[in-house]
């Protein structure tokens, strides 16, 4: 097991007791061990961290695994998603939030499985405007789309990069070139 897989492994084992604020500020301090337990899931039960935060009902953790590029949609071997697992334990309002997270599998928005990718989204009613600190890189339609450093682009309310037809972000446009943003020209 290489040092990197180990520490997934030990954050699963905090995200499983429930050690939310202290996983989180890891996550904080070290992007690639968050982006990588983003996209982590746990042989034999399916289960990810995102299922695991929403069994807590740990409504900040989820924001910031899907703003990562969490899958909504994944299902544990017991075929639950994370919205589900959230309704069962008694959290509606989380439940809600995660289910209108999830993204149609053959959407042109569907998170990747690498964790070097943001996820993008078509949620355009909710767009707000972002400015980069650094080259982002976001999975959308199979492909890459590059974001250079200290350009505009709009994110969704769980902070998932809006893109457009043909990869557009500044702003995310149609097919004829017409932004995707209510209330912008």
């Amino acid at each position: 097991m290489s040092g990197l897989q180990a520490l997934i492994t030990q954050a699963y084992e905090q995200a499983k007791a429930g050690n939310w604020e202290n996983l989180r500020a890891d996550w904080k301090d070290c992007q690639i061990l968050a982006r990588r337990c983003s996209r982590f899931q746990k042989e034999g039960s399916g289960w990810t961290f995102l299922h695991q935060a929403a069994y807590f009902g740990n409504e900040l953790a989820c924001l910031d695994l899907i703003a990562l590029g969490a899958d909504a949609g994944i299902v544990t071997s017991q075929g639950k998603t994370a919205a589900e697992i959230s309704a069962e334990r008694g959290y509606p309002a989380l439940a809600a939030r995660l289910q209108r997270a999830r993204l149609d599998c053959e959407s042109l928005w569907i998170p990747s499985t690498d964790p070097d990718l943001r996820p993008s989204s078509n949620m355009w009613q909710e767009a707000a405007e972002r400015w980069s600190t650094e080259l982002i890189l976001v999975a959308y339609a199979g492909g890459v789309v590059k974001i250079p450093k200290e350009t505009k682009y709009y994110v969704d309310s769980l902070e998932r990069i809006l893109v457009g037809w043909h990869g557009s972000f500044n702003p995310p446009c149609d097919m004829d070139g017409q932004t995707l943003i209510p209330g912008r020209s």
